[in-house]
């Protein structure tokens, strides 16, 4: 058997979970499923904002904006459907769907299931051989557990997987996958797709280049193990020219990785920020980063974001309210501690509208670094 039957040996379960559980989605985005689901659990029972359940075999369902289910208990079922709506099970069996932007499901317990399905949702389980998927840009999945799976899927997705023999994939434009755990492997298909991974982790990675059509294709991939030396564990690498090449997604900014050190405990990095061609660092202390055009300012930023910042002028700011740029990018730095750089290359890369209301805000910065404690700040409870 060759190398690369034995890595599609390896990959093939990951790979079949994915392409199932995306046509799962598609197929509950397609029919409503969640939706009638809800519904007939609830009785036809509209727009029911709270719901609980608890006991053998229970079952929880709830439907209408920022709704929420909850079931506990065996063979117990949770749905919710609605923009910002959360479902949550735990138990055996369990399972926990929800559809709608920003919606959250989550799931505990051994054999447990998660499903998520709408822009920027979640989805976690946890559990042995727990599943979780999510689809739509931005979102998140997660599982954990002895050989858990997750998969995700659309632009700009991750997917992580944590437990001996798990497996994690994620397929999308510029999607993460990321596993940790003996024997776990992970993939990445699509444009600027990347993987990470703990030491001894197979981590397998896509690479697509335009053709004469201006359409992206595959071109081929690489499949590495993390050894420490070659692959260095828990860092990023995406595909380029066939090799690995060392990435940073610090904040949401992402950025080919030229050299790392070591400095009083600081972890420098020396980075080219995609789409500019001079050299810039990132400073690490703990949790906390900034970017900076030295390091001197970086570390200026890195004191500014770890600061005590008053937030309490934008208290009673509501959600369709409407504001300029400037105030809103004012309004974000001061909530979530955002540096000054990496704001200035998010601005720099998109389309930034002259005024914009607090949702649209919301939506515009999905993904980027603080985007939940900006979301959480105007949308309580």
């Amino acid at each position: 058997m060759n190398s690369f039957d034995t890595i599609w040996n390896e990959m093939k379960p990951t790979f079949e979970f994915l392409s199932s559980a995306v046509a799962l989605m598609n197929r509950l985005e397609n029919t409503n499923f969640i939706d009638r689901m809800v519904k007939r659990l609830l009785n036809k029972k509209k727009n029911k904002r709270c719901n609980a359940s608890s006991g053998y075999s229970s079952t929880s369902a709830s439907s209408g904006y920022s709704s929420k289910s909850a079931s506990s208990g065996y063979s117990s079922t949770s749905a919710s459907s609605g923009d910002y709506s959360t479902s949550a099970s735990s138990g055996n069996y369990s399972t926990s769907a929800s559809s709608g932007n920003y919606s959250t499901s989550a799931s505990s317990g051994n054999y447990s299931t998660s499903a998520s399905s709408g822009y920027s949702s979640k989805s976690a389980s946890s559990g042995n051989s727990s599943k979780s998927a999510s689809s739509g840009d931005y979102s998140t999945s997660a599982s954990s557990g002895y050989s858990s799976t997750s998969a995700s899927s659309g632009d700009y997705s991750t997917s992580a997987s944590s437990g001996n023999y798990s497996t994690s994939a994620s397929s999308g434009y510029s999607s993460k996958a990321e596993c940790q755990g003996w024997g776990s492997a992970c993939a990445a298909v699509g444009i600027r797709a990347a993987v990470r991974g703990g030491l001894g982790n197979l981590l397998m990675c896509s690479e697509y280049k335009k053709d004469k059509d201006d359409k992206y294709i595959p071109v081929g991939g690489f499949a590495k193990i993390v050894d420490g030396k070659n692959i260095k564990p828990d860092c990023w690498y995406i595909c380029e020219n066939k090799k690995p090449v060392e990435v940073d997604f610090t904040d949401n900014v992402f950025s080919r990785v030229i050299s790392t050190k070591t400095i009083k405990g600081n972890t420098i990095k020396e980075i080219i920020i995609d789409g500019e061609s001079k050299k810039s660092y990132l400073v690490i202390s703990g949790d906390k980063a900034a970017h900076g055009e030295t390091i001197a300012k970086a570390k200026a930023d890195l004191r500014y974001k770890i600061s005590n910042r008053d937030t309490s002028k934008y208290k009673d700011w509501k959600l369709t309210d409407t504001h300029t740029a400037e105030e809103i990018i004012e309004a974000y730095r001061v909530i979530t501690g955002a540096c000054f750089y990496g704001t200035k290359s998010f601005c720099d890369s998109i389309k930034l509208p002259k005024k914009a209301t607090i949702e649209e805000a919301i939506k515009i910065t999905s993904g980027q670094y603080g985007s939940d404690k900006f979301k959480e700040f105007f949308i309580k409870g």
